[in-house]
């Protein structure tokens, strides 16, 4: 009898083996090999050097090598198509920016449905937006910039690119304020800014961390920040809420995403990674030199996030009727 049982036990214990072995194995060897994050815009911009920085600290928690890898064009997509149709084993993930929200938004046509094919696992940083004048424009606040509507009833902005966030954000404060005005894009803020700075538009509107230096440079004029509250990096700039328009907030956010299909397991614990990673001090103190500041959200959190964030774009591109390049 006993000799029956063991024998019994034994074959359900391989039969439970062969059955639970692939998931199990995942999750309990996992990470086993070196991870890659895909960024899905240049080397050496804001979110490759968000990216670079965290990966450090992923690369020691984990136990192995988090390899940044550039995978540049069309706003973003190309990038976010290479991780959508990569294997969902946890070896793979993209790390990019709200220039996502904005491709579903706009109803762009792309080799990837955002919903089905990528999964959220954490919102990482939140980045305002400055909201600059030029000097020859003569506009030194919130109050002379209201002034200089009324008194012209025109004005003139820039942006990194039509349909993006320095677009639209501007285009929703100064509809609230006027109608009359002249939007000239251009492909990318450092392409805008010579234009700026001579004085061929009157506003424009950067992530903080790019614009900044412009301002201590005092070749532009810092009027307001996009965040809820003002930014540790210029705490002498008011935020838009306060001064031009009431309950205003906008942030150029980054993020982290995962093929569809990835296991449970797998995403909780790069998203734990990440939460620490973020939560360092060293970490940030970085961002906050870079007007950023870390969240570190759960995967549920950061997919409410970014479904709100698809319908407020959505409504404006509605209403405004801009188009994307």
């Amino acid at each position: 009898m006993i000799n029956q049982l063991l024998y019994a036990f034994s074959i359900l214990v391989t039969f439970l083996g062969l059955t639970l072995t692939p998931e199990t194995s995942a999750q309990s060897n996992w990470p086993s090999k070196p991870i890659r994050l895909i960024v899905p815009f240049a080397a050496g911009g804001a979110t490759d050097q968000v990216a670079r920085l965290i990966s450090v600290k992923i690369s020691t928690a984990l136990g192995t090598n988090v390899i940044v890898e550039n995978r540049p064009g069309a706003n973003g997509n190309i990038g976010a198509d290479f991780v959508s149709k990569s294997s969902p084993d946890g070896y793979t993930f993209l790390h990019t920016t709200s220039a996502i929200a904005f491709t579903a938004a706009f109803k762009q046509k792309v080799g990837y449905d955002l919903e089905k094919d990528l999964q959220p696992v954490s919102l990482v940083i939140h980045q305002p937006l400055l909201i600059m004048s030029s000097l020859q424009s003569g506009i030194l606040d919130a109050s002379s910039l209201k002034e200089f509507i009324k008194i012209n009833k025109h004005v003139a902005y820039g942006s990194s690119g039509n349909g993006n966030l320095t677009h639209l954000a501007m285009y929703v404060i100064l509809n609230s304020m006027t109608k009359n005005t002249t939007h000239v894009p251009y492909k990318g803020g450092a392409a805008a800014f010579p234009d700026f700075i001579a004085g061929r538009f009157d506003l424009f509107a950067d992530p903080i961390n790019s614009a900044y230096p412009y301002v201590n440079d005092k070749r532009v004029t810092a009027l307001a920040v996009t965040s809820e509250k003002r930014s540790s990096l210029a705490p002498q700039v008011p935020s838009v809420s306060e001064s031009l328009l009431p309950g205003f907030t906008m942030s150029a956010w980054q993020g982290l995403l995962a093929p569809a299909n990835t296991l449970p397991d797998i995403i909780n614990r790069i998203q734990t990674s990440y939460a620490k990673a973020l939560n360092d001090s060293d970490v940030k103190n970085k961002l906050a030199s870079q007007g950023a500041e870390s969240v570190g959200s759960t995967s549920e959190d950061f997919k409410k996030f970014m479904q709100l964030e698809i319908v407020r774009w959505e409504k404006i591109v509605q209403f405004s009727g801009i188009t994307a390049d």
